[in-house]
C-alpha cells in the first residue's frame, strides 16, 4: 500500500511539473525507430576466374535512436542522439545468412518547431550528424567506421502537455569504411522515414 501511495504521489508531482512542451528550459527525451528491408544485386568480374559474377542478397536492418535534448529557447531543442543498428544479410542463392553487423554511432542534433506552442500538433525540422563504428560478423570478421548525417521534416502530435508521437521524413547519408581494404568504402544515401515518441519534461 505504501509503495502504491509513493508511486501515485511521484507521478502527481512529475505531472504538475511538466508544462508547455516547447518552452525554454524544457527537456526533450525520446526514441525513434525504423526498419528497412531491401534486395541488393552486385555484379563484378572475378579476379580468379575472370568470369562475370552476379550475387543477390536480402538486407534486413533494424535501427533505434534514443534522444536527449534541451530547449535553450522556446521551440528550439539541441542535444545528443546515439543510434544502434542491427543488419542481417541473407544470400538469395542458398537462403543462408551471409553475415550480420552491429553498428553504433552518436552525435549532436538540433530541431525547431514552427507552429505556436499551444497547438495540439506541430511541424518540425531536424538535422543531426553522427560518427561511430561497426562490427561485421563475416568471414573474415570486419571492423570499420561510420560517418552519417540526416535532415528530417515532419509533425509531432501531442497526447498531452508532455507526450508526443512523431513521424519524420527526409534525407539520410551514410558512409561506412571497413578496415579491410578489399571491401573498401560503402556509401548510401536517400529517402528516410522514422517514427517515435518524445517526452517533454521540465527540469526538476
Amino acid at each position: 500500500m505504501k509503495t502504491i501511495l509513493f508511486f501515485t504521489i511521484t507521478v502527481f508531482f512529475i505531472t504538475i511539473n511538466t508544462y508547455s512542451q516547447l518552452d525554454k528550459k524544457t527537456w526533450l527525451v525520446g526514441v525513434t525507430g525504423s526498419f528497412d528491408s531491401y534486395k541488393r544485386e552486385q555484379s563484378y568480374i572475378s579476379q580468379q576466374t575472370n568470369n562475370h559474377v552476379i550475387t543477390e542478397h536480402d538486407f534486413k536492418v533494424i535501427e533505434l535512436s534514443p534522444k536527449v535534448g534541451y530547449f535553450f529557447i522556446d521551440k528550439l531543442a539541441i542535444g545528443i542522439t546515439p543510434t544502434f543498428s542491427y543488419s542481417k544479410v541473407i544470400s538469395r542463392v542458398n537462403n543462408t545468412t551471409a553475415y550480420y553487423a552491429n553498428k553504433f554511432s552518436v552525435g549532436p542534433f538540433a530541431r525547431y518547431y514552427f507552429l505556436k506552442k499551444d497547438k495540439p500538433f506541430n511541424i518540425l525540422a531536424e538535422a543531426n550528424y553522427q560518427l561511430g563504428f561497426l562490427s561485421a560478423h563475416s568471414s573474415p570478421k570486419e571492423k570499420g567506421s561510420i560517418n552519417r548525417y540526416t535532415f528530417l521534416v515532419g509533425s509531432e502530435i501531442f497526447f498531452n502537455s508532455s507526450v508526443g508521437m512523431e513521424v519524420l521524413l527526409g534525407y539520410k547519408y551514410n558512409k561506412e569504411k571497413l578496415d579491410n581494404t578489399f571491401l573498401g568504402t560503402t556509401k548510401n544515401n536517400g529517402f528516410h522515414v522514422s517514427v517515435g515518441f518524445q517526452f517533454h519534461l521540465e527540469k526538476l
